[in-house]
């Protein structure tokens, strides 16, 4: 592959080569605890209002829900000791015994049913109200043990079962406020102070049912910049930072005796969105040949440094869900056969005039660009113009939600539950001005076929589910509303004063409740 801007990358060296130099010789020591380096603050640590994905990592943390999901993305217990169906509409749980909230106070289903009700009750004006829509009622049926009974089957809705259990009394509007400024919960850690948006310490929590953390404090800093983050794990100010490091910097990092990069499979997933509305990638035709100019392999390899997987759709290999599917191999003599198909011959043989030109809008982020400038170059080849645009991304999220794109780079942080192929696909997500441009079905793909195979997969026993996943998998591969990309790793840069964390799948940050601080 030839990649653009061999002397950015030359560059890109001498500044790491720069960093390593500035570090020497003006180490310090951190805290009495463990420093966590974050890219932006929490914006809530509520996890009814959290929406970024540090907020909501954080407020699981403090206060964890009923189930929480392995690597796998399959549902274990947290609060709950277990759980069962013992209907279509009826799901049951219990809890462990002896749970206590930070206060002292206990956690009984009566928390459980409370925080359901409040999150539901349009008063609170939670943003994940709607998610908890096919929930009738909770039913308290003793200390330990709590119902949810369900207006219709909805398998989907475990994946909303990890929202935090919050005190009865914090749980309706009258307890938000105190719950924003001081948040209780059952975790591993408790709430120490907040002095401003970038500065958090959390201590741990003796009452915690697995035992408290040997971790004595754990501080977490922002530091936007990059720079500044390796520049502090470089200077030995910070213990750990996950999935906010590039992957050119990770190989200099590694030969840091004083840290390690530690890399699990994950659960994101970069992909290249059409706007399927108008224009030449309405036809499937041309979408395939797109995809079919694109040679992921070599990106991962030199880009991503190996630090991801190709894609052949939403789902990693490691999903239980997972189902594999050809995708869309690099193939430039078909892809150019279905351009001529779709009404878009070559003018003038290779290297002269395009065959068609479009747009590919990406946020301002460095990374995404260069990745963005590969890609133009590999569909160049393909008789494919591109035109890049990058965007502030606050600017570019407002052009996708409007549909005002024509190709765009874009990545889920992370797939658990696989009904998000209902949210990112359905006919009934694309978004309007009547929905508020909230869908998620930003392309505007609109297939009754795959409609109800996703509705019924909502609905059925959890064993059928992987066998209609399959199916819509299938009918993805063959409609083809992204190019599957990649599904990028989990890393994690840790000091050698961090021992016993291990990186999520997911970016979850609950290894930490067994970790430990070590004298480096």
């Amino acid at each position: 592959m030839t990649e653009p801007g061999n002397g950015r990358r030359v560059l890109q060296r001498a500044a790491v080569g720069l960093l390593l130099a500035l570090s020497a010789g003006c180490r310090a020591e951190p805290p009495d605890g463990i420093t966590v380096l974050v890219e932006s603050p929490p914006d809530s640590l509520d996890d009814r209002f959290a929406l970024t994905a540090i907020g909501q990592r954080i407020a699981q943390l403090l206060a964890p829900g009923l189930i929480t999901f392995d690597d796998t993305s399959r549902p274990v217990p947290a609060l709950a000791e277990s759980f069962r169906a013992l209907s279509p509409t009826v799901m049951e749980f219990t809890l462990r015994p002896g749970l206590t909230f930070h206060d002292g106070t206990a956690l009984t289903a009566e928390d459980v049913k409370a925080t359901y009700d409040g999150v539901r009750a349009r008063a609170l004006q939670s943003p994940r109200a709607d998610r908890y829509e096919p929930i009738e009622q909770v039913e308290v049926v003793n200390d330990l043990t709590v119902r949810f009974h369900l207006r219709r089957p909805y398998t989907p809705l475990l994946a909303e079962l990890s929202l935090s259990i919050v005190p009865a009394e914090r749980a309706g509007p009258d307890g938000v406020a105190l719950q924003a400024a001081h948040p209780v919960g059952a975790g591993a850690f408790r709430f120490e102070s907040q002095p401003d948006e970038e500065h958090l310490t959390l201590v741990p929590f003796e009452g915690y049912y697995e035992g408290p953390p040997a971790i004595p404090r754990l501080y977490f800093r922002v530091v936007r910049d990059e720079t500044t983050r390796v520049l502090e794990l470089l200077k030995g100010r910070a213990d750990l930072v996950t999935n906010a490091v590039s992957p050119a910097v990770l190989p200099l990092l590694r030969k840091e005796p004083g840290l390690r990069v530690l890399v699990k499979p994950g659960t994101g997933y970069a992909y290249l969105g059409f706007n399927l509305r108008s224009g030449p990638l309405a036809d499937v035709r041309v979408r395939r040949a797109v995809c079919h100019l694109l040679d992921v392999k070599p990106v991962v390899e030199h880009k991503l440094h190996g630090l991801a997987e190709p894609a052949t759709g939403m789902l990693p290999t490691t999903h239980w869900a997972y189902a594999p599917e050809p995708g869309c191999r690099y193939d430039p003599a078909e892809a150019s056969r279905l351009l001529d198909e779709a009404g878009y011959p070559d003018p003038d043989g290779p290297g002269g005039q395009p065959r068609l030109t479009l747009s590919l809008k990406v946020s301002t982020d460095r990374f995404r660009k260069s990745v963005a400038l590969v890609l133009q170059e590999q569909l160049a080849r393909g008789g494919i113009a591109v035109e890049v645009r990058a965007l502030e991304f606050g600017t570019l999220f407002n052009d996708i939600r409007r549909g005002n794109f024509e190709m765009v780079t874009l990545k889920w942080a992370s797939v658990i539950e696989p009904d998000l192929m209902r949210g990112a696909y359905d006919s009934k997500n694309v978004p309007t001005a009547e929905n508020h441009w909230g869908g998620l079905n930003r392309g505007a793909l609109r297939d009754s076929e795959l409609d109800a195979l996703l509705e019924k997969a909502s609905q059925v026993e959890p064993s059928e589910r992987k066998a209609l996943y399959t199916a819509a998998q299938e009918r993805l591969d063959a409609l083809l509303p992204y190019a599957p990309l990649w599904h990028e790793s989990s890393v994690a840069v840790v000091s050698r004063r961090l021992e016993g964390f291990e990186p999520s799948a997911h970016g979850f940050l609950s290894s930490l409740a067994h970790a430990r601080r070590v004298a480096p």
